[in-house]
């Protein structure tokens, strides 16, 4: 597990006061919140079982991709990792608990397990996007000088598919760059099941530079934002399907479609590793 900066029942009570609280508002919101949900269904392949995975890191390691709706158990140890990951790192205001929790933005994620079953990560999807203000990164860019450039990308890809990935995160006795490898891989499969073109994220640049190995790049031209402290630097990372095999490191590349592959349910349709 994580070592929670919050004692583990602490971090369960609130991830179930959050839920209790997304149940409990009124008619309006509720409505608000099932127009969110339909915005954000993938418009692609999708994933058409409750969860789908793969053996990875050389058969010492499970990659599960799944929805909270198919997959309710494994999305609670989900929110409940990412809870105590954010807590760890006293960065806790950049995870919405009430929204991540109830699942309504979320369109699929993935978590890494070992073999005793122990959640080693997680990161989740959202999109495709049908509105730029969907995304997070207009609280995360508010008062930068580079929210022009970040609004005028979002303008220009969105009606190609986009999609952003959210919550990242590792457990603190895991192998964590090993983890952040696989997860990183999921550019391909999230492409694919949700029918974008772009996937992109936000971060701090030395976690992003781990994230390049798939075929990410992070878009230098965007001024860092102070998110969500300003001793962060928050940056931007865009994958592209068009240039994605050659963008993404061959050894790698080939990992991603044989994982893909597993994930998708539909080999024909991923990408060849040649």
């Amino acid at each position: 597990m994580t070592i929670p900066i919050l004692s583990s029942s602490h971090s369960a009570d609130a991830i179930e006061s959050a839920a209790d609280r997304h149940a409990t508002r009124n008619s309006s919101a509720s409505r608000q919140s099932t127009q969110t949900d339909r915005l954000v269904r993938p418009v692609g392949h999708g994933l058409d079982v409750g969860s789908r995975s793969t053996r990875c890191a050389g058969g010492t390691m499970t990659l599960t991709a799944a929805t909270p709706s198919g997959s309710p158990e494994l999305w609670s140890r989900y929110v409940e990792g990412a809870w105590e990951s954010y807590s760890r790192h006293g960065v806790t205001a950049a995870l919405d608990l009430d929204e991540v929790a109830s699942g309504a933005t979320t369109t699929l994620f993935y978590v890494v397990l070992d073999r005793a079953g122990q959640m080693l990560g997680g990161v989740r999807a959202q999109g495709p996007y049908t509105m730029i203000e969907q995304s997070h990164v207009f609280t995360e860019w508010q008062d930068s000088p580079g929210l022009p450039l970040v609004t005028e990308l979002l303008h220009a890809r969105i009606p190609h598919g986009i999609v952003e990935m959210k919550s990242a995160w590792v457990d603190a006795g895991a192998a964590g760059r090993t983890v952040s490898n696989v997860l990183a891989r999921t550019a391909l499969p999230t492409l694919e099941l949700t029918g974008s073109r772009y996937l992109f994220a936000s971060a701090a640049d030395h976690v992003l530079r781990l994230w390049e190995s798939s075929g990410g790049r992070i878009d230098h031209a965007i001024p860092a934002a102070a998110y969500p402290s300003e001793q962060y630097r928050t940056v931007m990372m865009w994958w592209d399907m068009h240039t994605l095999a050659r963008s993404a490191r061959p050894e790698v590349w080939e990992s991603m479609v044989r994982e893909a592959r597993s994930l998708c349910g539909n080999a024909q349709r991923v990408p060849s590793a040649a």
